[in-house]
């Protein structure tokens, strides 16, 4: 959940959660890394140890290391995710699953509730995670019990007709936000000082502005859901996979990639739109099912595209599949694993600390001084849910199949059939209509060619196209996914170098005599 670096030379060793404390000795060198960036532009984070900066190490997440007195180190993994299916769990209905699920989860909600010396309250996305987290809140602590959602000026992101549904249900004190584009474009800055890496999407920005509510509210720790999507197989990626295997059976033919249509009714734009560009998007890897990033081959290739943007020197000239292999720790139990397993493990180790955990949730939380707790990470909890056969994980295309069987006794049926909503923020679109001055400060040639980063005219290139379709199409303007990711990438790497790297400051002046004081050379 929260990152340890590391920094040796000789005889020395550094050690802290954050880069930026390790910068304040001007011993230690600032500069970036082109494989970190390259595994961003895979996989949305750094896979660990890799980070973006150079010589900086990150600790994997479950071990420990050790350093000696003549400079040798060790390191041992005492925890990792294992998909080993537990023949007990095997042998449970569907039902009695659910109640077993709902033992464990009683437990570790309660759990973080009563170990606390300060009030608790609760994330309320509207969805199926945070809505149980919050029932089962309320009854560990039902005095007074506070309940936090973010709201979008946007219609397509928004989910507030749910939230408001599941606060009245339980009864919390519930408070909500609204966020504009403008205020991801405002707070934007503030969110990359805080994560310390680029980012592909603006969805930390509105968690950012949330914990700041909850902070003014008195609050000091929040429940979340975070977790059940990758321990239940909650995400897209992992329907997508079992579609593309069933596909790969038979891949001559026409109707098993219909099912496909299944997907994304939450997209203003579904990948479907354009059957045959969809078709060959889903089809890359289809000949190579034992791989074992079969899962997330297309999303990774996809993501990849983003390279070209890369300064040619920084970009990775590794053939793609030595790239995963090399960058992506996979464990020899994968061999037992069913497909599901394996997909939910890949998308464990790469996305969930990296990002949603780091980037979107603790760092957004903690940059208001907020500590999430998070019941879907219990260590009881994440071993009972990886020992369930995948079917009680997903039930054909039904996803995290026994958490709904759980939700039918406790929460609204809304909630529970509603078509699957990942939470998402306006992106690119943010920073192209009245945008602040520090957008255009960072794609100029200037800013551009200091970093070394990108290839100037490319970058430049892109960021004139966005701003032309903004302008022809106002708010209603659509980019595609690469361009979107693309804009919001560049942007983000651009003020974590004017920030970390190059002692710059385009931070908001509440946040600007810390920024100074915490990374000013000498």
């Amino acid at each position: 959940m929260r990152p340890l670096h590391v920094h040796r030379r000789d005889d020395r060793l550094w050690f802290a959660s954050e880069v930026k404390a390790l910068f304040t000795d001007p011993e230690i060198p600032r500069a970036i890394s082109s494989d970190g960036m390259n595994q961003v532009f895979t996989y949305w984070a750094p896979v660990a140890p890799a980070t973006v900066f150079e010589g900086i190490e990150e600790l994997a997440p479950g071990t420990v290391r050790v350093y000696t007195r003549a400079g040798v180190s060790t390191e041992t993994r005492y925890w990792s995710p294992d998909f080993d299916e537990d023949p007990s769990l095997s042998r449970l209905s569907m039902r009695d699953a659910a109640m077993e699920l709902r033992e464990r989860l009683v437990t570790a909600t309660t759990l973080r509730i009563t170990r606390s010396d300060v009030p608790v309250g609760s994330y309320l996305s509207g969805g199926l995670d945070s809505s149980m987290i919050a029932f089962l809140g309320l009854e560990a602590h039902p005095a007074d019990y506070r309940t936090y959602s973010v709201r979008f000026a946007d219609s397509e992101f928004d989910e507030t007709p749910y939230q408001r549904l599941m606060a009245e249900r339980i009864g919390s004190v519930h408070r909500e936000i609204t966020v504009t584009r403008a205020d991801i474009a405002r707070v934007f800055p503030e969110v990359i000082w805080h994560t310390e890496r680029p980012v592909l999407r603006t969805a930390p920005a509105p968690m950012y502005i949330l914990s700041g509510l909850v902070r003014s509210d008195g609050i000091k720790a929040v429940l979340t859901g975070e977790g059940a999507d990758e321990f239940l197989a909650g995400y897209d990626t992992f329907r997508e996979s079992e579609i593309r295997r069933f596909w790969g059976r038979a891949p001559e033919s026409r109707v098993r990639p219909l099912l496909f249509r299944r997907l994304y009714p939450y997209l203003a734009r579904s990948p479907q739109a354009q059957e045959a560009l969809s078709r060959n998007f889903w089809r890359q890897g289809l000949d190579h099912p034992e791989l074992p990033w079969f899962s997330h081959e297309p999303r990774w290739r996809t993501t990849m595209q983003l390279r070209k943007f890369l300064h040619p020197d920084r970009r990775s000239q590794e053939p793609a599949d030595r790239f995963i292999a090399r960058t992506i720790g996979f464990t020899d139990g994968m061999s037992r694993w069913d497909s599901l397993s394996r997909a939910q493990y890949i998308e464990i180790i790469t996305l969930l600390s990296g990002y949603l955990l780091s980037s979107q949730g603790d760092r957004m939380l903690m940059g208001h001084s907020v500590e999430g707790r998070f019941p879907f990470l219990d260590a009881d909890v994440m071993k009972f849910c990886m020992g369930l056969p995948p079917s009680k994980r997903l039930a054909g295309l039904n996803e995290k199949a026994v958490l709904k069987s759980l939700a039918r006794d406790i929460l609204p049926k809304e909630i529970i059939d509603r078509p699957k909503q990942p939470y998402r923020a306006p992106d690119a679109i943010s920073f192209l209509i009245d945008p602040p001055d520090y957008v255009a400060e960072m794609f100029s040639r200037e800013s551009l060619t200091a970093a070394g980063i990108f290839e100037p005219a490319t970058a430049m290139l892109l960021h004139d196209k966005c701003r032309r379709v903004a302008k022809e199409h106002g708010s209603a303007a659509l980019l595609s996914n690469t361009d979107n990711m693309g804009l919001v990438g560049i942007l983000s790497t651009q003020l974590m170098h004017h920030s970390f790297i190059s002692g710059g400051s385009v931070m908001p002046a509440n946040s600007h005599t810390r920024q100074e004081r915490l990374i000013e050379r000498p």
